[in-house]
């Protein structure tokens, strides 16, 4: 399996494949489709760059407020033309860190943006159109930590929201331990055991929606 080079620091293919294989054995119990799908992040970040950008200028300005660059090095649009080559890519490979995207994104914010664009990948993975109205999306997203589960209204009737808390703490806590894969196996694991217990496997089900794990930009 080719996976994008952004996720092989996170993820390896076998671990991919203890995922598929956890969807496939909780599917056995259960007529829920599971559908896991990690994404590198959902928060807009273009913001980040220029607040580092502004923060470096204003240390670089408090720094040099008794004018030392211009008594060792002169009075020369080159050097002014050379500090802003600098402060841009220091700026711009500090807002690539996804530690420095979290710290200049409000809290809030990760929440909403986590939060729609898990609704958005419902729908857009076709996670509403199974016959029973029985899909669950397990989603995961990297640069904010975060953590959605999204049933389908025939579950969501059944299952009180609250109970998919548990089930997102131990998606959360494979990311923090840095095993996304087995956190999404145990969250898999979880979810099945959940399942079964309104909705059982039938003699006629069908596998409707794949087992892959999804990986997103």
């Amino acid at each position: 399996m080719t996976l994008p080079s952004w996720s092989t620091a996170y993820l390896k293919p076998e671990r991919v494949q203890l995922v598929e294989d956890a969807v496939k054995a909780a599917e056995l119990k259960t007529s829920g489709e599971i559908v896991p799908m990690v994404v590198r992040r959902s928060s807009t970040v273009g913001h980040v760059p220029l607040l580092i950008m502004s923060i470096l200028i204003a240390i670089f300005m408090i720094a040099d407020g008794p004018g030392w660059q211009y008594a060792w090095l002169g009075h020369h649009w080159a050097w002014y033309l050379l500090d802003a080559v600098v402060l841009l890519l220091v700026s711009t490979n500090l807002a690539n860190i996804p530690a420095v995207q979290r710290l200049l994104t409000t809290q809030n914010d990760e929440i909403e943006q986590v939060n729609m664009r898990a609704a958005l990948e419902f729908y857009e993975s076709g996670i509403h159109t199974t016959q029973g109205s029985t899909g669950v999306l397990l989603f995961i997203s990297l640069m904010e930590r975060r953590a959605v589960v999204l049933a389908d209204k025939a579950i969501d009737e059944r299952v009180p929201a609250e109970t998919w808390d548990e089930v997102c703490r131990i998606m959360i806590d494979g990311i923090k331990k840095g095993h996304i894969g087995l956190g999404f196996t145990a969250a898999i694991e979880r979810c099945g055991e959940i399942l079964a217990a309104e909705f059982p496997i039938q003699a006629n089900d069908e596998n409707e929606l794949r087992n892959n794990l999804i990986i997103k930009d």
